[in-house]
């Protein structure tokens, strides 16, 4: 018997705007437990939702209508594999508990969330996670050597990219990443790791000419080193507490596994025509922190946070337009080196409207509507009004139908 708080608790992510209400909630701990939550729910024709680290900010983990609760957290098993250096894992492993255990092992798995703390690592997979670090490291489907999958109908895959030429036809595990659990509950994951860098620097810049900056920085010289680029606006500058000197603070990270490689890419940056400095240690951090509080302050504010992407060479075009609509209500923070926009409109009275300005500004950019969130419940209307999904949708939907004919899996994600 469960209170509320209970289903509170585990039956909705970080999106509090749908009300969760499911039946009941299970908690497998191991393969044939959740094997025997499927056969259950296909016996009843009973919708499930998957639950991770509930760390989500589109409603992909929340059941509102009835749907049994399935949390993997105490499905958080974690083994190293020294042969390949790979970490096997349990998708209800904790991201910050698997970096610390690659860390322990001299290696380096670079999902970097500012949720990795909370975020689990199935749900970063069925998510497709990125984050700070995809200029360089790419998103998690990057690192993924080897998923284990349950389907609907209670059959289990394996699926696996450890040999880098195979034309062995399409790789299906890519039809899980982003799948968001509706096509699948991903139960352990198989993650490549990564040499650690030997050097770092990190270097900030202000600026009031964004492309400038993009342009100088993404010169592939200076490119090869940079493993993240982040920027925040004047309205998040002030809110962090300082006092803005331009419209843009951008904060580079360097990282190489050659100190000359390192110092050459400096140099070259001390020769483009910005305002640089280079940080100490005790600086850098003292930066990424704010970086860190941001999201947070915002939250507090009640921002609506939307989460889009541009091609490059739109991004500041865009960035001047969503100023104009209400440049004292809308705060923009991000990764630069990627395309992707954190917006955040903090104006009740005015929120509906600025939410449709944005979208249509969006998509006169030929932008997306989900970066790095997802689409979840929140955004399933959204992105099929952009018409370079439309057809994706289409093909998703004829995917559903077939893996999931009675819709067991996550049910209002991607469709109603």
């Amino acid at each position: 018997k469960f209170t509320e708080e209970y289903f509170e608790k585990y039956g909705t992510d970080w999106y509090k705007e749908i009300k969760p209400d499911p039946l009941a909630i299970f908690f497998p701990e191991c393969e044939s437990d959740l094997e025997k939550v499927i056969l259950f729910a296909n016996k009843r024709n009973q919708p499930i939702v998957i639950s991770g680290g509930r760390t989500g900010l589109c409603g992909g983990a929340t059941a509102a209508n009835k749907e049994l609760i399935v949390s993997l957290e105490k499905m958080n098993k974690i083994e190293w594999s020294d042969e390949k250096k790979q970490v096997v894992c349990q998708a209800g492993a904790i991201t910050d508990v698997v970096k610390d255990f690659v860390d322990g092992h001299g290696r380096l798995l670079p999902i970097s969330l500012a949720s990795s703390s909370s975020s689990s690592v199935g749900g970063n997979v069925a998510t497709n996670a990125a984050g700070s670090k995809f200029i360089r490291y790419g998103s998690t489907k990057e690192h993924v050597a080897r998923i284990k999958v349950l389907l609907a109908n209670g059959e289990v895959l394996t699926l696996q990219k450890e040999i880098e030429k195979d034309a062995t036809g399409p790789n299906l595990m890519e039809l899980f990443f982003g799948s968001e659990g509706s096509l699948g509950i991903i139960f352990e994951i198989v993650f490549n790791t990564c040499e650690k860098p030997k050097f770092l620097e990190t270097v900030l810049l202000r600026s009031d000419d964004i492309d400038a900056v993009k342009d100088h920085i993404l010169f592939p010289e200076i490119k090869k080193c940079i493993s993240s680029v982040e920027y925040w606006d004047e309205n998040c500058q002030t809110l962090i507490g300082d006092n803005p000197e331009k419209k843009y603070f951008i904060v580079i990270e360097l990282v190489s596994q050659s100190e000359q490689e390192l110092e050459s890419c400096l140099e070259l940056l001390a020769k483009k025509d910005l305002n640089i400095a280079l940080l100490n240690s005790k600086q850098a951090k003292e930066i990424w922190d704010k970086r860190e509080d941001l999201p947070v302050i915002l939250a507090d504010k009640g921002a609506y946070k939307m989460d889009v992407s541009l091609p490059l060479n739109k991004l500041s075009s865009f960035l001047d337009k969503i100023k104009n609509l209400e440049s004292k209500e809308i705060y923009s923070f991000g990764h630069l080196g990627d395309g992707n926009i954190h917006v955040n409109i903090v104006s009740p009275s005015k929120q509906s409207e600025l939410i449709a300005s944005t979208y249509k500004l969006l998509k006169e950019c030929n932008g997306s509507p989900s970066a790095e969130h997802g689409i979840g419940q929140r955004k399933k209307d959204i992105w099929t009004e952009f018409i370079e999904y439309q057809d994706k949708y289409k093909l998703l939907k004829t995917l559903k139908k077939s893996m999931d004919p009675k819709n067991l899996l996550s049910p209002k994600v991607f469709f109603d």
